[in-house]
Parts: C-alpha cells; structure tokens; sequence
C-alpha cells in the first residue's frame, strides 16, 4: 500500500477502536456481563492468543465486536474491498483457513476479516494491523505448523529433525499444555496424560492465503511447503507415519502418533475462523501413560538414515514390509505377552513366507528362511532355526488356544516362568527387528531358494 493508504487506514481504524462497542451475542446461560470494554476484552484475548487455542467456551467465544458509527464500518469495508479486489466475490473471500481447518467453499464475509484485523490491532496495536494488512494484499505465503504427540518416547530436550522439523519435550505444567493441544476440551483423557511427552512439530507454509471464492474451489488447490523445501508434495499423515517407523526401529520401541492437528496462530489476519480446529486426529489405541523410551540426538539421526532408506525403497518391497513392520510396532505397544506373540507370528511369516510356502512344510521353511537370512555360517544358522522353530510352535499355541504355552511333557507340564515369557518375547522381537532392517539395507526380500543354495552372498 501507499503511505496514503496506509495513513487512511490507520484513521479509519482509530475511528473503529474509539467507537467499538464489544456485548454478549448470545442467551447469557454464562452469568456474564452484557456488555465489556475495551481493555478488558484485550485481556481475554491476550490470553486466548497466549496459550494458541480458543477455548469454545472461554468469554471471549461469546462476545462479538460492533461498530457503533456505521459510516466509519462501511469506510473500512469499502478499503477492504478495494484493496483485495482480486480475492472477492460477491463480498465473500477464502481464506487458507478453508485448508487448515474446514470451512464453506463459499468463503467468508468481510466481516471475519474486518473483525479479525480489529482483534489483531486491540491486541498488537493499529500499526501492527496495517504491517499485516499491507503483506496480505499480495498473494504471499502464510505460515502454519503441523503438530503431532508421540507416544512411546521421552526426550529431554528439543531435537532438530530435519530443516524445519522439531521433536519438543512437553511441559510438566498443565498450566502450560493449552498451548501445545488444540482445544483440550475435545481431546479424551486427561491433560495430565500430556505431561511431559513428546510434540513433533512441522513447520509449513501455505499458498495462497487468500483466493476468490467459489463452489468449484478445492482444498487441494492450496499449496504447501515444508520449511527447507526439502518435501515435495508433502502429506503428513505419511510422513509421520514412515517416520515413527524408522524412529520405532532405531530406538527399538513402538512409536506412534497419538494426536495430530495444524495448528494455525490465533493473531494470524488470514484466520478467519478461530474457532476451527484444524484436522485434528485422535488414535485411542495409542497408550501414552506406557513403556517409553528415553530417545537422544543418536536414535534420531539413525532414524533419519532408516526413514530415507523406507522412502527410497522399491514400491513393492515397501509395501510387502509393512505388514512386518506394523506387527513388530504392535507387538512392543501390546501389554498382553498372547497378544505379542501372534503378532511377532504375523510379522515374521509376512517376512519369511510366500503363498506357496503354505501348502508344504510350513514351520521348517519358515525357520529355514529366516536362519539363511541373518544366518553367517554353518553353527549360527543351527542355533537360528532352532530358535525360529520355537518361535513357530509358540505362535501355533496361542493362535489356536489363546494361551501361552507350557514347558514339559504330559502331565508335568507348567507354565513358563513370567521372566521366561518376557525373555524370549525379546529374543523374537529383536529376531524380527533384525530382519526387517537387513532387508530394508538389502533394498528387497531374498529369493529363498537362490539364498539357500548359496547362490546368494550369505
């Protein structure tokens, strides 16, 4: 804008703040007052915007602001609608709100926006107002974050990712959580859950901020770019999800995602909606008061090796991994030792049998495979089907009566020691580790037959 715009619109909004008047919209079911002023609804909202949520039921969610002069509220929409005349139809605008939260493919009225660029200049000031104005007449970017809560690590401190990404301890305040979780109302559990857990947080851009609305319009014809540049057509779904793979790998423990959400800051002019929250979703079966791992900057970087391996990996040899590699996740995250196990059953059958293996002897191909695999000579690859033949058996006896099985024979058999369960739990899980990972540094899963007669490098 020119310096007499610029000088107009500060008049007009000086005019706005001095004859704004802020009351209660709705049935007062709150016992608040029906009309507060100015310095107090600044108050509510600096500490809305503090903590980077709106609480659907703060007070500040039940209060709207008014114009009073209706000839100083008709100047401004006029300036807005010279000034953004490209993004305007029929007095509606779309904001990248639309993308990041929901919303109608009509757009918005201009009065979301000339209300929004009221609360920027209540809380920041008229100059900062217009700074912001001034950058969203231009078709820029605006920046946004994806945030996700990871279940089944512990970190000490912020850790740099890649360019752009950061895994970030979370507080051990509830004082402090609303500004990490996107309206907590909403989210199950308690807010003491969150204590001290993990947030992977993304940051992102978003192009345009502003477009001119229409039925036709998609949330697809919105642009995002990860910081760095480093992702190109970026989903963070499957990001998250590759990556709590390799980082579940190179930490040895279930990682998975809990929460996620955009998460957009309330002082933004293209927020059109603060009320919206943004893509949030929530995975029940992810345990976040369970085992967890302490994780430091080497289990990341070994991640960051294996995430780039996963993704590089031919389509076909990732997808037939990641039934494996689901089941290992699934068998660390269980607390039952019978479900473990027909998990880690699933996972190494996927790993080291074919559809045909099916119709001959099973349990000796499968032990076969598997010893020839992370086999290196003669003595081990013995010890290792001996190993993989137990691993069968047990898998057998809990599929087929849902029970662990028993040591000896005849009637003197009895359970197995508890400390025995868990031991050889953990010797097949890091069986099926390593063989998920051998075949990830291998780029592909071995053809059995050539390996076993030595064709193949063992």
């Amino acid at each position: 804008m020119t310096e007499n715009k610029k000088q107009e619109l500060t008049q007009l909004l000086q005019e706005a703040l001095a004859n704004l008047e802020i009351r209660l919209d709705s049935a007062n079911k709150y016992q608040l007052p029906p009309i507060i002023n100015l310095n107090e609804y600044r108050l509510i909202l600096q500490q809305c915007w503090l903590y980077h949520s709106i609480d659907p039921l703060s007070p500040v969610m039940r209060y709207e602001l008014h114009i009073i002069n209706e000839t100083t509220k008709s100047k401004l929409l006029d300036f807005i609608r010279r000034e953004f005349a490209s993004f305007i139809h029929e007095d509606q605008i779309q904001s990248a709100t639309f993308f990041l939260g929901g919303g109608s493919t009509y757009g918005y009225s201009l009065d979301y926006l000339l209300k929004q660029l009221l609360k920027i200049a209540i809380v920041f000031g008229v100059e900062k107002a217009i700074s912001d104005f001034d950058k969203c007449t231009e078709n820029t970017l605006g920046s946004f974050q994806y945030r996700a809560i990871l279940g089944g690590i512990k970190i000490e401190k912020e850790i740099e990712v890649f360019e752009g990404m950061q895994i970030v301890p979370l507080p051990v305040s509830t004082l402090e959580l609303p500004r990490y979780l996107p309206l907590d109302r909403q989210i199950p559990g308690r807010l003491t859950d969150f204590l001290g857990k993990t947030l992977f947080v993304i940051n992102a851009s978003v192009s345009p901020i502003f477009c001119k609305p229409s039925p036709d319009v998609l949330r697809e014809g919105f642009q995002v770019e990860i910081t760095g540049g480093k992702f190109p057509n970026f989903e963070n779904g499957d990001f998250y999800e590759k990556f709590c793979q390799a980082l579940s790998l190179a930490c040895n423990s279930a990682v998975r995602v809990a929460l996620q959400w955009r998460f957009l800051a309330n002082h933004e002019l293209f927020k059109l909606d603060p009320s919206a929250v943004s893509g949030m979703s929530w995975r029940t079966d992810v345990d976040l008061s369970g085992i967890f791992t302490v994780v430091g900057k080497t289990q990341i970087d070994e991640a960051k090796r294996l995430y780039r391996v996963l993704v590089k990996l031919d389509p076909n040899v990732r997808e037939k991994l990641q039934i494996p590699i689901d089941r290992w996740i699934k068998s660390k995250a269980e607390w039952n030792p019978v479900d473990k196990i027909i998990d880690l059953g699933i996972a190494l059958e996927a790993l080291y049998l074919s559809k045909t293996d099916y119709n001959r002897e099973i349990r000796f191909r499968f032990s076969l495979h598997a010893a020839w695999h992370l086999g290196e000579d003669k003595e081990q690859r013995k010890a290792l089907m001996k190993e993989f033949k137990a691993i069968y058996d047990w898998r057998s006896t809990v599929v087929h009566t849902g029970k662990l099985p028993k040591k000896g024979s005849g009637k003197k058999k009895k359970p197995y020691p508890p400390e025995e369960v868990k031991e050889f739990i953990a010797k097949a899980q890091d069986l099926c580790r390593d063989s998920i990972i051998k075949i990830l540094e291998d780029g592909k899963f071995p053809d059995w037959n050539s390996l076993i007669l030595g064709e193949e490098a063992s």
